[in-house]
C-alpha cells in the first residue's frame, strides 16, 4: 500500500510540475519571414500575365519608420533567387512604424522601365490579427522597353479587348 501511495505522488508531482513548466512561457520575440516577388512585365499591364517571368538577383529592401518622426527603425535586405522570389527574416513588434518593402530599380537586365508599383507596405506586428508570422507582399515587377508581340493574344485571352466595346 505505501508503495503504491509513493508511485501515486510521484505521478502527481510530475504532473504538477509540468503544468508549472508549461505556464511559464520564455519572453514573446516577434519574428517575421517577409516572402515576396519581382517579376518582368513584357506587356506593360502592371500585372503578372503568363508571359511575365520572374527576376533573379534583384536586391530588395526592408525600410521601417516612426509615423511621426519618420525616423528610420530597422533596415534589411534580400535577393530574388532564380523563381523572382526573396525572403527577409526580421524579428521585433513594428506595430508603431510603417514598413515598406522597396525593389532596387538599378539592376540589370530585360526590364530596365520601373512600374509605379516598385513598392509595398507591410504589417509587422501580431497585434492585427494575423495568425501567421509570414508576411506575403503583393509581386513588384518591372516592364521590357519594347511591348512583345504576344501581347495581343494575351489581351484577348483574358478578355481586355472586349472592355472598349
Amino acid at each position: 500500500m505505501a508503495r503504491s501511495f509513493v508511485v501515486v505522488a510521484l505521478i502527481v508531482s510530475a504532473f504538477y510540475f509540468s503544468c508549472v513548466l508549461a505556464a511559464r512561457k520564455a519572453p514573446s520575440v516577434d519574428e517575421f519571414s517577409i516572402v515576396g516577388k519581382i517579376y518582368c512585365d513584357p506587356c506593360h499591364f502592371q500585372f503578372e500575365s503568363r508571359l511575365s517571368k520572374p527576376i533573379e538577383g534583384v536586391k530588395v529592401t526592408l525600410v521601417c519608420k516612426k509615423e511621426d518622426t519618420n525616423n528610420v527603425t530597422l533596415v534589411k535586405e534580400g535577393t530574388t533567387d532564380a523563381n523572382g522570389v526573396y525572403r527577409i527574416n526580421c524579428g521585433g513588434d513594428h506595430e508603431e512604424e510603417v514598413c515598406e518593402v522597396n525593389a532596387d530599380s538599378n539592376h540589370s537586365g530585360q526590364c530596365p522601365l520601373v512600374m509605379i508599383n516598385k513598392s509595398d507596405r507591410i504589417v509587422l506586428t501580431n497585434n492585427m490579427g494575423f495568425s501567421s508570422s509570414v508576411r506575403l507582399v503583393n509581386p513588384l515587377g518591372f516592364m521590357t522597353e519594347a511591348i512583345d508581340d504576344q501581347c495581343g493574344k494575351v489581351i484577348s485571352e483574358l478578355g481586355l479587348d472586349k472592355l472598349d466595346d
